[in-house]
């Protein structure tokens, strides 16, 4: 299985992924799109060959991967199916940006969702139609706005906004699909708004990087809280000072990114917040020199075992 950053990195450079697969192109940008979703959703990823229905929440590429060669899912079926927590994505992916992109390669995708609510047993409102291409058409686009079936909830993502969307999971580490959900939600808003393909697209770029700003905001606590654990747990002593790890965060990449999407910084007082909020450390004492705060970690056993506990209070509340 692909790292996050690798596929994000196929998706950036997506003409020079695609190059080195002349003759099957449309398969592999399927592949991709549908393990992008995965990673974004934090899902595990089946294919046709092996996809497990015991597992509720999934990721299902309806494409084969048998030794090791691709295949394109077949006629009649969504290209993936994504089977989140509350609701479903029907995904439909192609490289076509002309003229017969909406005839030829999306309109199927009403009746793929049809077959699939009714297989299910869902309602319409809990699944959404995601139409995935690098450019959309504007014949495609008008389809979207005039089409009679308002039940449906179509999505449709150019890849650079799908670039966004899971660079925005990969940083966020914690993030939940009801912060994807509410971005879907907003596309669909985004087209009832707009009168032309141009407007649409400027909906979505100005929208993506509001959303981004949220959910990062909403997960800085988390995040800030992780990398400082990390921070102290390469440091290889009993007690760390929060300077050492502010000063360690400060030359972080990851966390560069991260507070540069968000557009914020950080300070040693969220450092100390973050650690107790998460129940990452614990308080071991001053230095005598500047008495600044030392920090001792929490081992990871006692992390998770504390985070199984919330869990199994939470679910003890319906049964």
């Amino acid at each position: 299985m692909l790292s996050g950053r690798t596929i994000l990195s196929y998706l950036e450079n997506l003409d020079v992924y695609l190059g080195q697969f002349a003759n099957k192109q449309s398969t592999y940008f399927e592949h991709l799109i549908s393990l992008a979703f995965s990673q974004a959703l934090y899902l595990p990823f089946y294919t046709i060959d092996n996809d497990d229905q015991s597992v509720g929440q999934r990721v299902t590429w309806q494409g084969s991967d048998k030794g090791g060669c691709l295949s394109l899912s077949p006629p009649g079926k969504p290209d993936i199916i994504a089977y989140c927590y509350g609701f479903y994505l029907i995904v439909e992916a192609t490289q076509r940006t002309g003229a017969m992109q909406w005839t030829n390669e999306f309109a199927q995708a009403v009746r793929h969702c049809v077959d699939f609510v009714k297989a299910n047993n869902v309602q319409p409102s809990q699944v959404y139609i995601l139409l995935v291409t690098p450019k959309l058409h504007d014949d495609t686009y008008n389809s979207l706005r005039h089409h009679p079936l308002t039940a449906f909830k179509f999505v449709p993502l150019e890849t650079d906004v799908l670039d966004k969307i899971l660079n925005t999971s990969i940083l966020a580490l914690t993030i939940r699909h009801l912060d994807l959900r509410r971005f879907f939600n907003r596309v669909g808003e985004y087209i009832k708004k707009s009168s032309t393909l141009r407007e649409f697209r400027k909906g979505c770029e100005e929208g993506i990087i509001i959303w981004q700003k949220e959910v990062l905001k909403q997960e800085k606590d988390a995040f800030i809280g992780i990398k400082s654990y990390e921070a102290m747990r390469k440091a290889k002593r009993a007690a760390v000072s929060v300077s050492e790890i502010f000063g360690n965060l400060l030359e972080d990449s990851f966390v560069k990114e991260y507070l540069n999407v968000l557009g914020e910084t950080v300070d040693v007082g969220e450092i100390e917040t973050s650690l107790k909020a998460q129940s990452l450390c614990c308080c071991a004492g001053k230095t005598i020199q500047t008495d600044e705060a030392l920090f001792e970690c929490v081992p990871c056993a006692d992390f998770k075992g504390r985070g199984l506990r919330l869990i199994e209070a939470v679910e003890n509340i319906d049964r």
